[in-house]
Parts: C-alpha cells; sequence; structure tokens
C-alpha cells in the first residue's frame, strides 16, 4: 500500500464523504506557479486552490511575514486591541472605499455577515423591510444565510425550511428586478459581478449600473460578493471596479490571505452605528495570523506593475483560449475577466479535469461543463503557454 493509498483509506474511514470522490492525488508542495505530489510528479496549477493562492507558492514577502508573526503571537482575543487587524482593515479601505471591515475566517461567513448588517439596516427603516434580492445560479456559501440567498436550488435540497426573505431572479434581467423592487419591501440586493460556481457568467454592465441606481434611488443596499473575483483576480483590485458603482458592501475571502483562512466584510462608514456591542462577533475573526497575512497580501498586490502584469497574462490567455476555440469543436464558449476564465464545453467536464491531472495540469469544472481557469496572479507568460498546451492537447482528445 504506498502513501496515497493509506491517504485514501484514511479517509474513507475517517471523514464526512461530502466532497465525492476527490481525485486521486495529494499535493504536498507547491513552488511558484507549480504544485508536486506524493510521488514527485510535477503539475502546472491552473486553479490556484480556486482562485486562493493568487500569489501562488512560496512568495518570499508573504511567508516571511508569516514566519515572523508565527514566532510573535497567533492569536489573542478580539476582547484586546490588534495592530495587524487595524492595518489590514486599513489596507481594504484605502484600496476600494473608505468604510469599515469586520474580519471573519470565509466568505460564507463574510456573507452572513453582510445578510445581517442588511437586514439591520431594513429592520431600521420599517419591521417588513426584510427582503434581500439574489440572482440565479448565484452561489454565497453553505451556511444557513448563505446557503438561503444562493440561487440555486440544488444547494438548498435536502436541509428542509431555508431561512425566508430571499427572492431569486434571473441574472440580467432588468424588468424582474425593476418589478420585484416594486412589489416588496428590499432591503439589499447581492450579487457576483461574475458568477464563479455558476459557469463564469458575467454580469452585462448595463444590467449592473442599472440594478445600482435602483437600489440607490430605492434606499436598497448593493451588496458585491467578490469572494471569488477580489484581490485581483479579474484584473482590478476589485470586479467593480469594471463598472460604474461603488456598492455599498462588498464581501472578500478566498484570495484575500492567499491560503490562510479569512473572510472579510467592508461596508460604508454610513452602517456603522448598526452593527454595535455585541451584535455579531467571531472567536478567530481577524487574528494576528490571518490579518498579517492579508496586510503581506495587500503589500504584493498594490505594487506598481502588478495588475499590469494580470492583465497582460490575460491577453495572453483570452488570445490563444480564442484561437484554440476555432480548433476544438468541444468548446463552445469562452468568458470571463483577468484570470478569471471559464471555457464552456459542449459535455461534461469531469473528464478533462482528469486527463488534465494525468498530463500534468490542474483544472476545475463547474455547472457541469465549464473548464475554469484561474492560475496564480503571478504565474509568468512561459509557464501560462506551457499550461494551456497542455490544455488544448486534452481538450482536442473530444
Amino acid at each position: 500500500m504506498n502513501n496515497l493509498e493509506t491517504v485514501m483509506k484514511l479517509d474513507k474511514e475517517y471523514l464526512f464523504q461530502n466532497y465525492g470522490n476527490r481525485l486521486p492525488v495529494e499535493f504536498v508542495r507547491g513552488e511558484a506557479s507549480f504544485l508536486f505530489d506524493s510521488t514527485g510528479k510535477e503539475y502546472i496549477d491552473f486553479l490556484s486552490g480556486i482562485s486562493v493562492v493568487n500569489l501562488g507558492y512560496g512568495n518570499p514577502h508573504f511567508t516571511e511575514a508569516l514566519h515572523k508573526q508565527i514566532d510573535e503571537i497567533i492569536h489573542t482575543s478580539n476582547w484586546y486591541f490588534n495592530s495587524k487587524q487595524a492595518l489590514a482593515a486599513k489596507a481594504i479601505s484605502d484600496n476600494s472605499f473608505k468604510g469599515r471591515t469586520l474580519f471573519v475566517n470565509s466568505g460564507t461567513e463574510a456573507n452572513e455577515a453582510a445578510i445581517k448588517l442588511a437586514r439591520k439596516y431594513g429592520q431600521s427603516i420599517d419591521s417588513d423591510c426584510y427582503t434581500i434580492i439574489s440572482f440565479s445560479e448565484s452561489f454565497h456559501g453553505r451556511t444557513f444565510g448563505a446557503m438561503s440567498a444562493t440561487g440555486n436550488k440544488k444547494i438548498h435540497t435536502g436541509f428542509g425550511p431555508i431561512v425566508p426573505g430571499f427572492e431569486y431572479l434571473p441574472f440580467n434581467d432588468k424588468e424582474a428586478f425593476l418589478k420585484t423592487v416594486s412589489e416588496k419591501k428590499v432591503c439589499a440586493v447581492i450579487t457576483e459581478l461574475i458568477q464563479g460556481e455558476g459557469g463564469i457568467n458575467v454580469a452585462d454592465k448595463e444590467f449592473v449600473e442599472f440594478v445600482y441606481n435602483t437600489a440607490q434611488e430605492n434606499d436598497i443596499l448593493f451588496i458585491a460578493d467578490e469572494i471569488q473575483t477580489g484581490i485581483g483576480r479579474t484584473g482590478t483590485l476589485f470586479a467593480y471596479e469594471h463598472f460604474n458603482i461603488k456598492p455599498d458592501i462588498i464581501t472578500l475571502a478566498k484570495g484575500l490571505a492567499n491560503g490562510i483562512p479569512a473572510g472579510a466584510m467592508h461596508a460604508q462608514e454610513k452602517l456603522l452605528e448598526l452593527l454595535g456591542a455585541g451584535s455579531h462577533g467571531t472567536t478567530f475573526g481577524g487574528n494576528q495570523l490571518a490579518t498579517a497575512g492579508i496586510c503581506a497580501v495587500f503589500d504584493i498586490i498594490t505594487k506598481n506593475g502588478f495588475l499590469d502584469h494580470v492583465n497582460k497574462m490575460s491577453e495572453v490567455a483570452f488570445s490563444i483560449l480564442n484561437q484554440m476555440k476555432s480548433e476544438c469543436p468541444n468548446i463552445t464558449q469562452i468568458r470571463g475577466k483577468g484570470l478569471h476564465i471559464g471555457i464552456e464545453l459542449n459535455k461534461n467536464g469531469m473528464e478533462f479535469v482528469n486527463r488534465g491531472l494525468e498530463a500534468g495540469l490542474v483544472i476545475n469544472c463547474t455547472a457541469q461543463n465549464v473548464l475554469r481557469i484561474m492560475p496564480p496572479l503571478t504565474i509568468d507568460e512561459d509557464t501560462l503557454r506551457k499550461g494551456l498546451d497542455i490544455f488544448k492537447y486534452i481538450v482536442k482528445q473530444g
């Protein structure tokens, strides 16, 4: 029995099998944009842990910051002041909009906090103002509030009644949005600007600006779920920058601390008084290790040239993929922004994920037939091209 077989046996015996059939590999080391499994085999990483390890593996500034923090202190409590937490909040505010930040541990917790804040806001207006609008094929998390905000019935199935007060509307449908606003007491709208789990569906710019302006006119909060799209993934620090909007709330996680569990809700200052003492909290959220990681991430992604590199690599990737589409009848559409790319196929995508592993490429399939490409934002052009060569090889196999 080799090491992987041992791990698989232990997994089956001791873990809930909620992740289904895991892919038969254990990654034990990473370097830049490469992963290495327990046998020493090398892979080009086109997934980044689902848009998490945006800086790649072994970034010197990031790892040095973590080592230093571990040597000093990892955690105290939110009963006490924490300079790293304050500096991380300042970094988010300075690079998005002036506001206030609440740190949590994950994306779903960030959305839970946003939902609570939105409901508190609605209740400050009218006791019947609690409806939150979200959109079909969205994904906002798996805890009860975030799951209930998710416009996908398969996420709800089997758990009994979900949290009431959510309305699910068609994505990019202005009329449906306007009708609901006129009929319901709506406190907030929550949306991904590029739906990740839904298949890398990019929101129509005119639709987003219509929803935003309508929300502003009707005192409805606009929540941008930036959990997968934030931290430079789309070629700007935050995806909302591609649109003419300034959200009331953004939620962050995934790449926020480059693999250290961390999430955040960042809101306009006008909402400060709604989350007073005792209204929300978390034991681990914003501890010293997590916020040291966040500070290091912002040090790196705000340096001159970082986003220029992301956009240059994006141009290379889309150019190659669009050419590939003309040669591969399996590809029906290519969409996305920055290095947040979806390739829609005319067949189930999991067989291509497995072929990728065999060929030394890590990719992912979502929405059954959409392959996601989300490499580290630091990937160099040579590695990107090599990875796309492998991608073309596996997709052309049919």
